[in-house]
Formats: structure tokens, sequence, C-alpha cells
């Protein structure tokens, strides 16, 4: 037992049953059996694990229901006013079985750090004052955060002048002694009449008469909860005689203090004939109280749990007639050149990608200038044994069989060596590839032209080559798309060089585009918090380039091929930023605006296109080096896996319901400049908690899954970090690192209203996804 002027912890076993008010808020915590608490309000069963917040002046009464094990911490109510002047505009509340999900790390943080006062009491050191205070804090860092509730009751109004709380706080503590108006004048420094006015100014009471119901409300509790004399009463809570009580009693509740016992009898927690002397026994730190505490003692206290930004109240309501479906939209996978499909590891991350997410084409570059097709041969045999195609045809029968199709990009740099070879030898290949795989395959492939935004070929030279192009398409079979990319700007305009296809349009099947937010962010400037520029700026620019084609009369198919979300300049940064949330938030805003949306495979073959191994920040990548799934990939799965009717949507969450369920995702998305992203300091104060309410669900038993995705959960480079060493990574740590680079996943069994609420507390640019199944 610890007993001070600021707190009292004690570990205690309930007999009989006990009977308390404390000018303190109280913490009961059961580690072992059952005792039963009466409030005036309600009655409770305890068992272990279960914790209960009672406010100061609280009456309650805990009853013994078998061999029970408590800890019983009682925080002073003019310590705790002290440090947080709001206290006595606030009630704390806590029963942790009856708590809205999601407040799970908080309860063991309480549950952990009063397990810790328990045994710091018992085992004392030189350090004990100081863990025992900084222990104390900490629980009303948590009680105050994620427990108080404003009052409403007129005794306890909200007061925004310091000077009322104080006076407020010594009433409420002193109520039962002899306090005059004088004399809280005096101790303010103020004139009584001035005192006077100024106290009923800002509560609307008189003095005496504010004085009056607090002192009433405590004899309300004691006429109910005890068999005590009335006189007794009267002189307990500071009035100067019976009579005086008598009268002020009347003039309140419009009847005498007998009468309202009288009347209030069977709200009584106990009658003097089942009055039992109250007693507890204080209990020692036995070794099997110690194998109580220790699992206990183990939980870690959260650090997120402190996190210092106010609590968000939202409220979904499900529209019952929603009928909307998420946009479909065509994904594309660029690999870099043809020949990567003969390579294992790339065909395993397609096959996971087709399986888990979903695949459309397969990007390819350099068809006819890379290494895929093998060099010419003399040779005197009459048909030749080997042919030049012969690595294409074996990744082309791949793709085939994997119904996946070829998105070939052409480009003008390439071709215009040497133009009429380039043509006569992309002829052969499509010739040759209907031979051999039939017209229906090669019918689905999509060519896309290119030239980079700076280019010095004339706009009539890109034109012509264009046009050829779709001539020499159409003529091997007219269902080949071919499309055009468009180095469409901020400034919402194309390069004169570039708009040559306003003018053929009509020969243009589709459309491409990139939307890269870095390349317009001075990265340079080390002190900006944010980069509000990059705030949705994907969906920004898809908007101005589809309302600069209208301008023309053009309406085209478009597709995004490359594009990224704000991310670091230097490999470090980029992997330290964590940004899944910024890119499923993109995903949600481009896929009703396009046709297509493109990824890089990897990030070996992505920074394999420029032959060097600087950071790239023109496009995403599904995964990183050795197979490990980079946060593209989650963001893009976690948007397949919901399916069914939008029930409700904004810009953090969206709400689907399904002949399953439900699904629920929660984004936390802030473009947080990178370069601040490494401090944890900063992250700290980009956490969001959300108090959720969602009105409208069917009611019933489900299975409930939720998956959490986040820098500390899932993120492959925070693994990368943790276990690299100046020796590098062997194949063991590897496999051990993409094993466990996964969002985490918890499930429960849960009963939801139609009125169903939880807490969730996000980490920057986390997702939360979950998953509600009704149970049969």
């Amino acid at each position: 037992m610890l007993d001070q002027e600021e707190f009292q912890i004690q570990l205690e076993k309930i007999e009989q049953p006990l009977t308390c008010r404390d000018v303190a808020t109280t913490l009961l915590f059961v580690i072992d059996g059952e005792v039963e608490l009466s409030t005036g309000q309600k009655t409770v069963t305890l068992q272990a694990d279960d914790l209960y917040i009672l406010n100061q002046n609280e009456p309650y009464m805990l009853t013994d229901l078998s061999h029970n094990t408590l800890i019983r911490l009682q925080i002073k109510s003019a310590f705790f006013a002290h440090f947080f002047p709001g206290y006595y505009h606030y009630s704390f509340e806590c029963f942790s079985r009856e708590l809205d999900s999601g407040r799970e790390k908080i309860v063991s943080s309480l549950r952990h750090n009063l397990t810790l006062l328990v045994m710091n009491a018992f085992n004392s050191t030189e350090n004990s004052q100081l863990i025992s205070h900084n222990t104390i804090f900490q629980i009303m860092l948590l009680l105050t955060k994620f427990f108080k509730k404003e009052q409403t009751k007129p005794l306890t109004q909200k007061l925004e002048d310091e000077r009322l709380s104080r006076i407020i706080a010594y009433l409420e503590n002193h109520y039962d002694e002899s306090i005059s108006l004088s004399k809280v004048a005096e101790q303010e420094y103020l004139s009584p009449s001035y005192f006077s006015r100024y106290f009923k100014q800002k509560t609307g009471m008189g003095f005496l008469q504010y004085l009056t119901h607090i002192r009433l409300k405590h004899s309300t509790d004691d006429l109910m909860l005890t068999d005590e004399s009335i006189t007794t009463i009267s002189i307990r809570n500071g009035f100067s005689s019976p009579k005086h009580f008598t009268d002020a009693f009347k003039a309140y509740y419009k009847e005498t203090p007998t009468r309202y016992r009288e009347k209030e009898h069977n709200q009584r927690l106990f009658s003097s004939k089942e009055k039992k002397a109250a007693t507890t026994q204080i209990l020692e730190l036995t070794p099997e109280i110690l194998n109580l505490l220790a699992k206990y003692h183990l939980e870690t206290a959260q650090e997120t749990s402190l996190n210092p930004i106010p609590i968000e109240q939202k409220t979904i309501t499900v529209n019952p007639v929603g009928n909307e479906s998420l946009a479909e939209t065509a994904y594309l996978l660029t690999i870099g050149e043809l020949k990567e499909l003969l390579k294992d590891n790339v065909k395993k991350q397609i096959e996971m990608v087709q399986r888990e997410i979903g695949l459309d084409f397969i990007g390819i570059r350099h068809l006819l200038r890379g290494r895929t097709f093998l060099p010419e041969v003399e040779t005197d045999e009459t048909v030749p044994t080997s042919s030049t195609f012969a690595n294409a045809d074996l990744a082309l029968s791949y793709l085939k069989n994997r119904d996946l199709r070829p998105f070939i990009r052409i480009e003008y740099q390439e071709l215009s060596r040497d133009e009429n070879f380039y043509f006569e030898q992309l002829a052969h290949f499509l010739r040759h590839s209907i031979q051999v795989f039939g017209h229906s395959f090669v019918a689905s492939w999509a060519f896309m032209y290119y030239e980079p935004e700076q280019t010095l070929v004339r706009a009539g030279e890109l034109k012509r080559v264009f046009l050829r192009l779709k001539q020499l398409l159409v003529g091997i079979n007219p269902k080949i798309q071919l499309g055009t990319f468009i180095p469409f700007s901020e400034r919402a305009t194309v390069p004169k060089l570039h708009q040559w296809f306003l003018e053929t349009s009509d020969q243009v099947d589709f459309l491409t585009y990139n939307a890269n937010p870095n390349e317009i962010i001075d990265f340079s400037k080390e002190t900006s918090m944010t980069f509000h520029d990059a705030e949705r700026y994907t969906l920004t620019k898809t908007k101005k380039l589809k309302q600069y084609l209208k301008k023309h009369g053009i309406q085209k198919k478009l597709m995004l091929i490359n594009w990224n979300t704000l991310t670091g300049n230097t490999r470090y940064t980029n992997g330290t930023f964590f940004r899944g949330a910024l890119i499923l938030e993109a995903l949600f805003d481009v896929s009703p605006e396009v046709a297509g949306i493109g990824f890089w495979i990897n990030t070996e073959l992505h920074e394999e296109e420029n032959n060097k191994r600087n950071i790239r920040m023109d496009g995403l990548e599904l995964f990183h080096f050795f197979n490990g799934k980079r946060p593209a990939y989650y963001a893009l799965n976690f948007k397949e896996k919901l399916y069914g009717k939008v029930v409700a949507q904004d810009k953090d969450y969206i709400l689907m319901e399904n002949v399953d369920g439900y699904q629920l995702i929660l984004i936390n998305a802030v473009n947080l400049n990178p370069k601040l992203s490494v401090s944890e300091l900063v992250r700290n104060e980009q956490r969001k908690e959300v108090h959720l309410r969602i009105l409208g669900l069917k009611e019933g038993e489900y299975q409930l899954r939720k998956w959490i995705f986040d820098r500390d959960n899932g993120a492959l480079y925070s693994k990368y970090w943790q276990l690299n060493s100046r020796h590098g990574l062997d194949e063991e740590i590897l496999d051990y690192i993409v094993t466990a680079s996964k969002p985490t996943l918890t499930v429960t069994d849960e009963f939801i209203s139609n009125d169903w609420s939880f807490y969730a507390y996000l980490e920057l640019n986390a997702i939360h996804f979950y998953e509600l199944k009704r149970t049969i």
C-alpha cells in the first residue's frame, strides 16, 4: 500500500460490503475473482481484467461475490485539479467491458501502469518516488485524453475563467466546512461586494445558493446510501444545524429529508437490517498475486496512446438506397523489355498481382531495339531451326496463357534511327505473332506512340510518323488499339510541338499521360511542414486534362501510365516516408476518371530503365528488390477487396455493403514533407484519433476482421532498416523481411447494433480496413 497526499494505491480483498465516497478519482482494477459494484446509478459485476473509474465524491459500495483481489487507486481531487485545471468540469467514464472497440490499447496501458504502481510500492528503491509520480502522470494523461466527459449539470457547467475554476475547486473540496463569502473573497484578494457580483455574473447563481446546492447534492447521497440520522448528515455536509438543512432541502426538493429518504427507500443500496461491518483486507505481494500481475506488467504502455491531437468525432450514416458501385479500371504493369517475362521472379510477381489484385496489360518497352529478339544468323537450312522471335514467342505464349495483353510503347526516337527498317521489322513481327498465336490475341494488343515533353521534333513530323504507324496496325488488324502520350502540364496546356494530336484525334484510340507531384515540389525547402501543392495532385491534373480535351471537342479514353504521390527524393527518405494512404486516396480519386492506371512491376526493373541506381520518382512500383511488396501493392489490394455498393463515402473513408456484410476503409492522408517524416516527433503530430459512430447498420452477429497498414504494420522499408547491417542481408533475413512485412490482421466476434461506435488510431498515412462478415 502506498498512501501519499497526492494519491493512494493499495492491493486489497473485499470481505464485507464496503461503502465509500472518495474526494478523489478512483480506479478499480480486479485481477482475480468477482466483486459487485453499486453506485447511485447502477450495479455491475466486476470480474478479473475489469477496470472501472469512479468520479470524485461519487458514492459506491463493493461487495464480495467470490474470492477476489483488486487494485484500488485514488488520485486526490486537489492534486488532479492542480495539474488539470478543468478537472471539476468533467467526469471520467470507463467500464472496460462496455467500452467501444478500439480502446483496448488504452485500457492495457492503464492496467500496465496500475500494476507498475503496485509493484513499485512493494519494491522500494531510490527511484521509487520518481517511478510512482511518472506513472501517476501517465494515468492522468490517459484519463483526461480518452475518458473525460464534459459535465452538463448546472453545478459543474463549463467555466472559462481560471479564477472561478479555482473557487469552484475550493468549494467542492471544502463544502463540509464552515465557508463564508468574505473568507473566499479574501483568499482571492477581492472585496466581498465585488466578489458577490462577480460570482453571480459568472455562474448565474448567488454564492450561498451555489454552495448550498453542492451541500444538498452530497446530502441526498447520504440519505439514500446510509442509515445515519438527519442531524449527522446535516453536520457532515456543512450545514450549521439540522433545521437549516431541513429548510434548505424543502426549498429545493419540495419535501423534507425524511420523506425523501422514505420515498427513495427502494433505491437504497442496503437497509439497516442488512448492514454489516464494512471490512477489507490489505494484501501483501505474494507469489500468487505476482503471477496474476505478471501478464499486465508485460503489457507495454503504448506511446501512440498519448497523441496530443484532439479526438475527432465522426458520424457516418448508412444510405439504405445506396446503389453506386466502385468504378472499375484496367491495370497496366510495366516490366520493361519483353524478355523480362522469361525470368521466374517476374512471372511470380505478375501471377501474384493477377491473383490478388487483377491485371489486364503488361507494359513493354524497346520491343525492337531492345535485347528480346535474337540476332539473325546465316544458315544453309531450307527452313531455319532457330528464329529471331524465339524468346518473344515464349514471352507472348506466357501472356496468352495468363489471359494478359501486351501494352507496347513505340518511341519516336527509336524508330526514327532507321524508320523504314523499323516498320518492316514491326510488320514482320506482327504477322509472325498472328501466325503463331492467332488474330484474336494480337487484336487485343495496345500500342502507345511516345515522344517526351522536351523535344526538338516538329509537330508535323510527329504527326506523320503516328499516321504511318496507324496505317500499319490497321492493315495488320483494325482492332489493334493505338494511342499517344500527351505531355500535359500543370499549367493546363500541351506544348505546341505535341498539339498535332488535336488535328488527328479521329485516328487516336486512347490518350495517355503522367501525373507526378514531385516534379513541382521544391525539396530544398526543408522547413516546410507540408507540401499543399501535392494534395490530391493526381485528381486535379486529371480533371484539368479532361477540361482541356473537352474544350477542343475531344472525348477519348484516358490511361494514367506513370504517376506518383509525394515521396522522398533520396532512397532513405523515400523508404522512411510511409505513404500508403496517399496512394489509396489517389486510386479512389482517379479510378472513376480514367480507363486504366499503370504501375511498374518492381524497383529493380524501374531503375534499370535508365541504367542507374538513383531513386526514381516518376512511377509507382508494386514490388521492391527481392519480391518485397511496396505500399502501392497493398493500397491496390485493399481497393480491389471492396465489392458491393457504396453506402457512405467522404475524403477519409468509404463504406461498402455487400451480400456478406460491410467493408469500411479509413485513411489518414497527409502530404508531409518527406524530409521531416524521419522525425518521430513530427510523425506523432500527424497521427489522428477518430471516434467513429455508424448509424444504420443491420443489427446482428458479425465476424470483424481488421487490417492495419502503416509504417509499423506492414511497411517493407522499416523492416529493412531494423534488420540491415554493414555486412548486408542474406537470404534468411530477406525471406523474413518479405514474410513479416504485411498489414497486421486481428479477428474478433462482435454484435453490431444499428448505432455502432468504435475508436481508431491512425498513424501518418495509415490505412485501416474493416470487414464485417455476417455470421450464419
